[in-house]
């Protein structure tokens, strides 16, 4: 019977085994007349069981060796290292700030900038970009954001309001970081 059920021929063993294991679990008499008939039926729902297990795997293998590896894969950066090192530091903490994929407000959040101050960087940023012919980045414009994800959501909706700042990001492997500043003198500098 579980020769007939199974789909391959090296599991029919194993498929009664298993139904075995499970009727000394349950606490089964062999000698019952009622056994076979379970049996039958416990064969029949493992053996369907182990294909849909098997057909799962195969379609999680394909997708798998379809997608690029994790290890091979870099983290996409947006604005060039090279052009990124030579900003001057305001411009060049937004730069990196951007390439970690935030948002502008979660930019002037971090940095504890008004709205006028920010748009001041980016635009210094957009004509530095537009001297070394790169294009500006979309994440840059007025009302772009970054795309929102459950965690990323809940990170920021934890985020307490102007009193210490912080901020979540996530590193290529997708360990969540979380990173705060502890000090804030009393003029509002660093």
């Amino acid at each position: 019977m579980a020769a007939r059920h199974s789909r391959v021929a090296h599991e029919v063993d194993d498929v009664v085994q298993d139904v075995l294991l499970a009727a000394v679990a349950e606490g089964k008499d062999l000698g019952d007349p009622r056994f076979a008939a379970w049996a039958a039926g416990a064969v029949r729902l493992r053996s369907r069981f182990l294909a849909r297990t098997a057909a799962r795997r195969i379609r999680r293998e394909r997708v798998y060796a379809a997608s690029p590896q994790p290890s091979k894969q870099l983290p996409a950066v947006r604005l060039p290292t090279d052009f990124v090192d030579r900003l001057p530091p305001s411009r060049r903490v937004v730069a990196l700030l951007v390439n970690l994929g935030m948002d502008r407000r979660e930019i002037a959040y971090l940095l504890g900038l008004s709205d006028v101050a920010l748009r001041q960087r980016i635009a210094g940023l957009r004509k530095a970009l537009a001297a070394e012919g790169l294009r500006p980045l979309p994440v840059l414009e007025r009302d772009a954001e970054a795309p929102r994800g459950l965690i990323r959501r809940a990170l920021k909706a934890a985020l307490p309001p102007r009193t210490l700042r912080q901020f979540a990001v996530r590193d290529p492997d997708g360990i969540t970081i979380l990173v705060a500043s502890g000090h804030v003198s009393e003029a509002g500098g660093n």
